[in-house]
């Protein structure tokens, strides 16, 4: 047995990392890839656990497939130990997972952004937990995983995360409001520039922009090396043709190697110190000079090669590493040691950066330096050509490195990117200083260039091959080792050797090295240069020794350093005899320059100078440490030369600032030196105060800003003038006074231009906070020497400084820039005197200078001032702030209600509104316009600053007491930030500024600061209008009908404003209480307080249950759930209110309904309660007005007694809210629980109120029912929902929502074209109105007819919109009652003949419409909804629907179906057993059922009535309907097929209301199940048969254009029933003794039965003598075979029944006809689907039925018909070929096949389920179908058309081998015709499968008009004319009889519809619906005679004719 084992703590959670399904097998848990699985036991290979998302789960997986990983326990959940970052990686991965799933499915554009972010933040992640990267690689990770998330969070509309710089998540709660909305306005820029951004994105901290770097790497050289080289790479300035940084040298081997160790894999450099300017150079190019270390001649080796830099022994690509990675490795170093060595020239490569330095995206990668070789040219000849070379690309010689631009100084790119700038990379600094030199940065750098030199030969016949070597030399003479540098990469070097040209005496070198000399060492040293023929031949050239020498001093006699560029140095000629090498420098005594040499020719003992030879250098000195200006060296000694002392102060103005700053320290202590020990302080204080300005306004100037840090070290550390102060006082005071003095004015008065007292005074007010540093440094210092003994006197004489600043800003004088720089440095001078100086005064004194300002002067520069005064220390200080505060907040009010001209805040608000306008007409964004900068929106901006300034300041902890400090902001500027917020346009960005400073205030106010404020308010008489704005505000500020101020996805700022204004309601909530409730309540502010709470409560970011589980997990963190608080605070405030409470009762339902819908229970527990308060205030309330609630308490009578107000507004509030989608079914429990509780235990309110309970949740009920299945697809659940709503509104009286659901259910009617739905519907407004002028309540307007004002007009228009849908609907039956009702108001009542005549007009249409349009016959349908699936009001309920037009049962079937995609179709009509009634499935039983004529239409039995009049009666305004079903009695052991065995079981039902009305279907309320027996079915065909013998004479008489054919296929149905043996059976089954005696009862059955049949012989004889006279020639053999066979019946029947006579008469006048097309409603009743009309189950065909139908149902089976016409043939064309075979037989044979046929018929009864009734045609009204008897007639012949067809065929009882295959004959008749659903062959062919002979026969009539063309035969159908009839005369002319018509009629009367079965088998022949067979019945859907198969179910189609069956077959081919 297996053991298992607990799992330790750290192996009890894992992540499944593939799927796991068994579910075969038991105790397995399923795991999906990804699964987070909790661990509780183990053994060798499975854990046993569960899955965290599904803990009651429980089973065993394999180890394998988990991986364990650490965790923590968060609220009770395992989650993954991870970082910060990693983890909301993880938690958005997660959100955004599920969003971008949807996005897929419903094909959303942004499906694919988002999917590219998944992938890069999953990239991310997986970095980031890998381990693997640096600190900056991981950092720029974090960041761009932030910047994903955030952009991500954007496109998909989720909340925006708040981030501090380097991507960590804000502590909201930490924050200050301003400072949170200042976090989320950067958040969104953030957002908004990473989006912008497609390429990589700057995501480091801000650099400093002054400094550049580039970094470079050397990858490859591809060139020929013999030797051993030097690469020199260099920035070079292509305009100044000069390099602008130090050399890079790499030691190129001629193995294609570093020759350096150190500079394998390490070929970088990073070239610092560059400025803006430098990279904006027109022309930058990296340049390469190549040198060879070797001899003369280049010696060609075997180890010479073209060889390439190895790259790990690889090619290296730009894509096989990163961008920013340029690492590139070398093989090893190595060269020659070779004493005979010396650097020659080999080439140059250069890159123009400039492209590169502008777009450095562009150019990832390697780039190729073109390289050349220098042949016989220098190494600056070569760069220019190849500078100048067009053709440079075609160079194959190239370098490659890779480039890259970095911002920022070396301190802050070595911690960035400590892999790309590493400890060990050399640094080529710039030939110059930066743009901004720092502080410590020190240098002493002297770089010499060696430009050229000239040469004279002397005794050589040739040019020399000269050598410079440069060395430094102290005084005497001795070499300086290590000073000297080729370049970064390279060790220092003793001296430096020049490139050696070949024969070249004016060399040009241009070789520049840097001396780096150390300062103490500076100025005894010089530069000594040798030069040195070099030989091609090396044994002479070892021989060879200097032929010259030159120097030069680095210091000159006046202490300066080398002057800056060129110096021509004179060369002197070594004579190596003479020469003492033992004295060094003893030519340091002869002039160094030619300059020097004055055309002497000086010369020592060795040394003589060569006048024609000369050496070029070039100096330039970067020394931080050395000056070249005398003027700054006379200063700094002026002890030493004080007569020049003035002239020295006067000329520190023209010392170039970059020796001004080197100097600094120096320069200040040589000042205050002067300023203390002068001896004429009148002559230099002043000089000196301004030396000292000036050297402030240097260091200030943007290039040396950084040494302004230098000055507060030196003032701070090495400033120790304890003296200076003094002085300086003075000298500052002496300028203010000077400055304030009147000054000279012009005789005009004008002031004389600006004196230099007001200039002098203004440069020092700029500069004023230095001098006081320098004042108060030295104070202090003097104060700490001497104990602070005289503190009083300067004190004194500090507080008269500051009063001469008062009194400078009170000046008249225009002083105007000096008191705006005297405010600029404020903050920083009192900051300062905080040090010595008592802080209250120096507060009291700066609120002084602030008051002294004018209103309206420097306003700006004031409140520059006050904002800088917030952030200093001295506002820190709580007894400062005091003082301060008020001041500072009395200015910001001011500023904000300034009204000088367009610098008022109105001018704003109404330059909001001008562009708001102008961006609706623009079609704009408001921010897209540009607006200029004004005043107001300037003053706006600082005063917001300063706000945010103080609000943040007194957020933090560290600044003591700060309650009096939020009592002055809020008596100062609460209520004027609230003004401007409302105020403001919403669009206006500094709208949410002031709602963020509002918050922040408010945030900070407790309970006293209230007790306070309103205390303040109420005495000024303010406070009510305080209340009103503010809970305005905060209404407007929660509520969705406005513009919301915070983005909806500032989530975190949302919450913090609810959180803040929950905590304003509640101490609102006690001062309403305390000052508006009593003794004078205030209704309005009770009522905004409600509105404001409720809207507040209801607000969508406080509706947690809508949000995503992760979103409401960080709310509830942070904020909690704030909606219980909110709620406990209005049910609090709503019984406070008292006898106060009816006067909300009705205005209070709705919010609170609102409030207490939210999906939170214990708020739904404390709300809901208040609604039975509300009902009890209205039903004791007073029923008089002068009373209040409180009076009714001693007078009962009084009471109103009921509570109608709330209970209408309640029922009506429910439906907005509900249907808005509040409330669920949960809430409606809860309501009917708490409420029923209430009810019951109250003694008054316990019968109305539980009433009132029930009422109400049978409402939310159907609400909630409603608002479920409206957005339904099935119309019908809509529709029904909808009615059910109408209905219960109608049981309340509420007229307003009745009437809204009215138009509801009107418009869903109007949308799917239920015309006459819709007009019923419509009618149920009318029933509301009267025929009055009085005027409409506002319940009774419809928003349809607005213009309605009466009850009169609204019901008129009404009316007319109700006729024009019922014309649309073809009910124009129910538009003439409209028309009536119109008729009547018009004639009797108003007398508007106008309107009545037209109203005629219009109702005479409708009655011609109804005889001459054409319009289909509704089908109704049972159908049975079973099962718990459905919709609550369709389960387990019958409906009876209405068909659409033409629709067949199977097509009602598919759209049911369609509707209840999950329902299933049962196949027969028993009831379904409980399984099904009460499981969870979706059954639907379908059947069609026929109408039942309301009795009230009994009076058109007796009358002879148009067929179109009566029809409408038949199928509308009908709410009971019928259907049956067949069964056979053989308990009596008789046999299954005889017709005394026959029963029918009929079903009639009864609907709820009558069809068609306000809905296609109504529920059925009643049903009656009756068994109909074989007599009474036999009686009920045989009324059927004779009604329609009676009504065909009684047509044919009226209308002699009638085709024959139908009257001749009913008399030969009759005559010669054939095969269902007519009413023989009856007699041989009823009519017989045996019979009466076992069913004595049915006596009165049999007589009516023998009466009928005695009454069809009159009849008969009537309609055969009628078809003589208008039957043509073509049909007399069918005559005398009618008239043979009649004579036999007549003589039967009459012998048997008697004689019986008729009312009808042959002579055609004796009928009196109201219309000639006419028809009685007999023949549509249910009974007549039979074929043979006497036969069992039958009394009439379908052919003769259809006859009686006019119409052709479209003009297209009226084109197509018209096109087929009866080939004529002579009369005597084998006339009776088929009777005489009949004749021919024995009686017993005959009877013998009667037999066979009547055993094998089964007779079809009046049920849907078996055969549809004929006169319910299946989808085709029987006014559009017509069958054609000539297309039956002519069924056999293979053309329908022309004379010239061949003779057809006799169809006898074989086919014979001449007549085609049926098949055959149907592709021929598809070929002879146009291809047309309206052609007869269009179901011939499929006639077998499809449709049962019965449904085609029904349509195959074709009415004739009275042309005799061949358009007779088959007329199409025509339009509306005056006289609508049917000529079938023109027979005559174009019918030719034959045999085979003759048979082919006899066959379809009597087998047209039968459907035959095998008695043994009982199987049923099916057409189109499947057969179901029971034990007991068999069913079989059978339709009309009509074939509506191939029917479109929304329009007509065309007749087709049957197939011509053989007489003698048993079924249907």
């Amino acid at each position: 047995m297996t053991a298992w084992s607990d799992c330790n703590a750290k192996q009890s959670f894992g992540i499944a990392k593939c799927n796991f399904d068994q579910d075969t097998k038991p105790h397995r848990l399923n795991l999906d890839v990804g699964d987070t699985v909790i661990i509780l036991k183990e053994t060798t290979h499975w854990y046993y656990g569960y899955l965290q998302k599904a803990k009651e789960t429980r089973g065993i997986f394999p180890k394998s497939y988990v991986h364990l990983c650490e965790y923590n326990i968060v609220n009770g959940e395992y989650c993954i130990q991870r970082t910060d970052i990693v983890e909301e990686i993880t938690k958005v991965l997660l959100e955004w997972g599920g969003i971008a799933k949807s996005y897929f499915l419903s094909t959303n554009p942004n499906f694919q952004k988002i999917r590219r972010k998944i992938n890069e933040l999953n990239n991310n992640r997986s970095a980031l937990i890998s381990g693997n990267l640096p600190l900056d690689e991981m950092r720029k990770v974090k960041l761009q995983a932030t910047a994903q998330i955030d952009t991500g969070n954007k496109l998909l509309g989720l909340d925006m995360v708040v981030r501090d710089e380097s991507g960590d998540i804000l502590d909201t709660n930490a924050i200050c409001t301003t400072e949170l909305y200042e976090n989320h306005v950067n958040a969104v820029q953030r957002i908004e520039k990473a989006n912008r951004l497609s390429s990589d994105r700057d995501l480091g901290r801000g650099h400093n922009k002054y400094s550049h770097n580039i970094l470079l790497h050397v990858n490859a050289f591809v060139c020929k090396f013999m030797e051993d080289s030097d690469l020199l790479f260099t920035l070079f300035d292509g305009d100044t043709h000069k390099p602008i940084s130090e050399n890079y040298v790499v030691k190129w081997s001629r193995t294609g190697i570093a020759r350096d160790i150190d500079q394998f894999d390490n070929n970088r450099v990073l070239f610092t110190d560059l400025s803006r300017n430098d990279l904006s150079i027109s022309k930058m190019y990296l340049v390469c000079y190549a040198i060879r270390i070797g001899s003369m001649e280049v010696k060609d080796s075997m180890e010479s090669k073209r060889t390439s830099m190895s790259i790990a022994n690889s090619v290296l690509t730009a894509a096989s590493r990163k961008h920013s990675q340029l690492s590139v490795n070398s093989n090893g170093s190595g060269g020659s040691t070779s004493e005979y060595l010396m650097r020659r020239p080999f080439g140059v490569a250069c890159k123009d950066l400039t492209p590169i330095i502008s777009k450095p995206e562009d150019f990832r990668g390697n780039l190729d330096l073109p390289f050349i070789m220098c042949e016989k040219d220098t190494l600056d000849g070569t760069l220019r050509k190849l500078i100048a070379n067009k053709d440079i690309d075609k160079i194959e010689s190239k370098m490659a490195v890779t480039f890259e631009v970095l911002r920022g100084d070396i301190k802050q790119i070595k911690e960035d990117f400590p892999r790309l700038v590493h400890t060990n990379v050399p640094v080529a600094r710039k030939m110059g200083f930066p743009e901004v030199i720092l502080p410590g940065d020190v240098r002493n750098d002297l770089y010499l260039t060696i430009c050229s030199g000239e040469f004279a030969r002397i005794a050589k016949t040739s040019e020399k091959n000269v050598e410079v070597t440069v060395c430094v030399s102290n005084e005497q003479g001795q070499l300086v080792p290590g000073v000297m540098s080729i370049g970064a990469g390279h060790a220092p070097i003793d001296e430096y050797k020049s490139v050696v040209y070949y024969h070249d005496d004016k060399p040009k070198w241009q070789e520049t090295f840097k001396i780096h000399v150390p300062i103490e060492e500076f100025k005894q040293c010089h530069l000594r240069f040798t030069l040195k023929h070099r030989s091609s031949n090396e044994q002479k050239d070892r021989s060879e020794k200097p032929f010259g020498l030159a120097y030069v001093r680095l210091m000159q006699a006046n202490g300066t350093t080398i002057p800056q560029g060129q110096h021509i140095l004179a060369v002197y000629k070594i004579d190596h005899k003479k020469y003492d090498k033992t004295v060094a420098n003893s030519y340091m005594d002869l002039p160094a320059t030619t300059a020097e040499l004055q055309g002497t020719k000086p010369s020592i003992t060795g040394l003589s100078l060569l006048p024609k030879d000369q050496l070029t250098i070039c100096v330039n000195l970067c020394s931080t440490k050395l000056t070249q200006s005398v003027s700054l060296l006379g200063l700094l000694h002026w002890s030493a030369h004080k007569e020049t002392l003035e002239q020295s102060l006067n000329a520190l103005s023209l010392v170039p600032g970059e020796e001004v700053v080197k100097f600094l320290q120096d320069i200040l202590d040589a000042l205050f030196n002067i300023l203390v020990e002068n001896d004429q302080p009148e002559k230099y204080d002043q000089l000196v105060f301004m030396s000292i300005i000036h050297l402030i306004e240097t260091v200030s100037d943007l290039k040396y800003q950084h040494f302004l840090t230098v000055l507060d070290v030196y003032i701070n550390e090495s400033f120790s003038a304890t003296l200076a102060y003094t002085k300086l006082m003075d000298v500052l005071m002496r300028n203010i006074r000077d400055a304030i003095t009147p000054s000279e004015k012009s005789a005009d008065g004008i002031e004389l231009e600006e004196s230099a007292a007001v200039r002098r005074l203004y440069k020092t007010t700029r500069y004023l906070h230095y001098v006081m540093k320098f004042v108060i440094r030295s104070r202090v210092l003097y104060a700490a020497m001497n104990c602070n003994t005289d503190y009083v006197d300067f004190a004194t004489r500090l507080q008269e400084l500051l009063k001469m600043f008062i009194d400078m800003i009170g000046c008249p004088s225009n002083l105007l820039k000096s008191e705006g720089a005297l405010l600029k440095n404020l903050h920083i001078i009192a900051t300062d005197l905080m040090e010595v100086f008592d802080q209250v005064h120096l507060s009291i004194s700066i609120v002084e200078i602030l008051e002294k300002f004018p209103k309206r002067r420097l306003t700006q520069s004031k409140m520059g001032c006050i904002k800088d005064f917030v952030e200093t220390k001295l506002f820190s200080s709580p007894k400062c702030r005091a003082i301060l505060l008020p001041v500072f907040c009395k200015h910001i009010k001011d500023h904000l209600e300034s009204n000088d001209e367009g610098d008022s805040k109105t001018d704003i608000w109404q330059q909001e509104k001008n562009l708001s306008k102008a961006a609706k007409v623009l079609g704009q964004k408001k921010s897209h316009l540009h607006t200029r900068e004004t005043t107001a929106n300037k003053k706006i901006a600082e005063c917001i600053n300063i706000m945010n300034n103080i609000l943040r300041l007194l957020y933090r902890s560290d600044v003591g007491p700060t309650h009096n400090d939020v009592r002055d902001i809020m008596i100062i500027l609460l209520r004027q930030v609230m003004k401007a917020a409302h105020a403001l346009d919403r669009d206006t960005g500094v709208v949410g500024q002031f709602i963020a400073i509002m918050l922040g205030i408010l945030q900070r106010m407790d309970a006293q600061h209230y007790k306070y404020f309103v205390n303040d308010l109420h005495q000024q008489g303010e406070l009510k209008d305080f209340i009103i704005e503010i809970l305005l505000v905060f209404e407007e500020l929660v509520s969705p009908h406005q513009k919301a101020v915070f983005p909806r996805d500032w989530m975190d700022m949302i919450m913090h404003q609810n959180t803040v204004i929950l905590g304003a309601l509640q101490q609102l909530s006690m001062v309403i209480t305390d000052y508006f409730l009593c003794p004078v309540f205030d209704k309005q502010i009770w009522s905004n307080f409600f509105q404001c709470s409720i809207a507040f409560l209801v607000q969508s970011p406080l509706q947690l249950n809508d949000f995503n589980d992760n979103k409401r997990q960080i709310v509830f963190a942070r904020y909690r759930d704030i909606r219980k608080d909110t709620a406990k605070e209005i049910r609090k405030m709503w019984f406070q209110l008292g006898k106060h409470k009816p006067k909300f009762v009705p205005q209070l339902v709705e919010p609170i309904l609102e409030m207490s819908m939210i999906p939170e229970t214990e708020l739904r527990r404390e709300t809901i309660p208040i609604f039975f308060d509300m009902m009890q205030c209205e039903y004791y309330s007073s029923r008089l007005e002068l009373e209040s609630y409180g009076d009714t308490k001693h007078n009962n009578a009084h009471h109103k007694g009921n509570f109608s107000e709330f209970k209408t507004a309640m029922i009506e509030k429910l439906d907005i809210l509900i249907g808005a989608g509040k409330g669920d079914a949960e809430y409606k429990e809860l309501f009917q629980k708490i409420m029923l509780e209430y009810c019951a235990a109250h003694n008054t309110l316990n019968v109305d109120g539980t009433s009132f309970v029930a009422m109400v949740t049978k409402l939310m009920d159907k609400l909630l029912e409603y608002r479920c299945i409206i957005q339904d697809e099935s119309k019908e659940n809509r529709m029904a929902c909808t009615f059910s709503l109408l209905q219960f509104y109608s049981e309340v009286d509420l007229k307003e929502m009745y009437i809204r659901y009215v138009y509801k259910l009107c418009a869903l009617h109007m949308e799917f074209e239920n015309y006459t739905e819709a007009a019923f519907t419509l009618k149920l407004h009318t029933e509301l109105l009267r025929w009055n002028d009085t005027e409409l309540s506002p319940q009774l307007r419809s928003y349809r007819h607005s213009n309605c004002r009466t009850h009169r007009e609204l019901k008129e228009a009404l009316y007319f919109e109700i006729m024009d849908n019922f014309d649309k609907g073809m009910q124009w039956e129910c538009a003439i009652d409209m028309c009536k009702v119109l008729a009547q108001q018009y004639e009797e009542e108003i007398y508007d003949y106008i309107k009545l005549a037209e109203l005629l007009k219009r109702m005479a249409q409708f009655y011609e419409k109804i005889l001459k349009e054409m319009r289909h016959t509704s089908e109704y349908f049972r159908v049975c909804f079973y099962g718990r699936g459905f919709p609550r009001m369709l389960q387990n309920r019958v409906y009876i629907f209405r068909g659409k037009e033409y629709e067949r049962h199977s097509d009602f079937c598919s759209r049911l179906l369609v509707q209840h995609p999950q329902a299933e179709l049962m196949q027969t009509l028993e009831p379904p057993g409980e399984d099904i009634t009460h499981g969870d499935g979706q059954y639907i039983q379908v059947n069609k059922v026929e109408p039942i004529m309301d009795a009230a239409f009994a009076k058109f039995n007796d009358k002879i009535i148009s067929n179109e009049i009566v029809k409408y009666f038949t199928s509308n305004n009908v709410q009971k309907f019928q259907f049956s079903r067949p069964f056979r009695d053989s308990t009596n052991g008789g046999s299954m097929d005889d017709v005394r065995h026959l029963w029918l079981e009929r079903t009639e039902l009864i609907t709820q209301f009558p069809l068609p009305g306000i809905l296609r279907w109504f529920p059925v309320v009643d049903t009656h199940t009756f068994k109909i027996s074989p007599l009474e079915r036999a009686v009920e065909i045989m009324k059927d048969t004779n009604k329609d013998i009676r009504q065909l004479v009684i047509v044919h008489q009226s209308d002699e254009s009638l085709h024959i054919n139908p009257l001749s296929m009913k008399l030969n149905g009759i005559v010669d029933p054939a095969v269902m043996g007519g009413f023989a059976k009856y007699e041989e089954a009823f009519l017989t003794d045996e019979y009466l005696e076992q069913h004595p009862d049915d006596k009165d059955l049999i007589e009516e039965l023998k009466e009928l049949i005695a009454m069809q012989i009159p009849l008969l004889s009537i309609a055969i003598r009628l078809h003589r006279q208008k039957a043509p020639d073509s049909l007399r053999a069918l005559q005398d075979h009618l008239e043979c066979c009649f004579s036999d019946m007549q003589q039967h029947v009459e012998s048997r029944y008697g004689r019986k006579s008729c009312d009808l008469k042959i002579e055609r006048d004796s009928v009196i006809m109201r219309r000639t097309n006419s028809f009685l409603p007999a023949l549509f009743d249910s009974s007549n689907n039979r074929l043979s009309e006497t036969s069992m189950g039958s009394s009439d065909s379908g052919l003769s039925k259809s006859t009686f139908l006019p119409r052709p149902p479209t003009n297209s089976i009226k084109s197509t018909l018209a096109s087929l016409s009866f080939n004529t043939r002579p009369l005597g064309h084998s006339p009776s070929t088929k009777g005489n075979k009949h004749k021919d037989k024995t009686p017993a044979k005959r009877r013998s096949m009667k037999k066979d046929r009547d055993t094998l018929s089964l007779p079809v009864a009046n049920c849907q389920w078996y055969t549809p009734p004929l006169t319910t045609i299946t989808s085709t009204p029987e006014k559009e179908i017509n069958t054609s008897i000539n297309s039956l007639a002519s069924a056999s012949n293979s053309s329908l058309s022309g004379p010239k067809t061949p003779d057809p065929r006799v169809l006898t009882e074989e086919l014979t081998p001449k007549r085609p295959l049926r098949s055959e004959k149907d592709k021929e008749r598809r070929l002879s015709r146009p291809a047309s659903i309206a052609t007869p062959t269009a179901t011939i062919k499929a006639f077998a499968d499809t449709r049962s002979l019965s449904e085609s026969s029904n349509r195959n009539s074709v009415e004739t008009t009275d042309s005799t063309s061949e358009e007779d035969i088959r007329p199409p159908p025509l339009p509306a004319k005056t006289r609508d009839s049917t000529d079938f005369s023109s027979l005559t002319h174009s019918l030719d009889w034959n045999p085979n018509g003759y048979a082919m009629l006899n066959v379809l009367s009597s087998n047209a519809t039968t459907t035959t079965t095998t008695s043994s088998s009982s199987t049923t022949i099916m057409t189109k619906t499947s057969s179901i067979t029971n034990s007991t019945y068999e069913y079989l859907e059978a339709t009309n005679f009509s074939l509506p198969g191939i029917l479109d179910s929304s329009k007509p189609r065309p007749p087709t004719p049957p197939p011509k069956p053989m007489r003698h077959s048993k079924h249907i081919p």
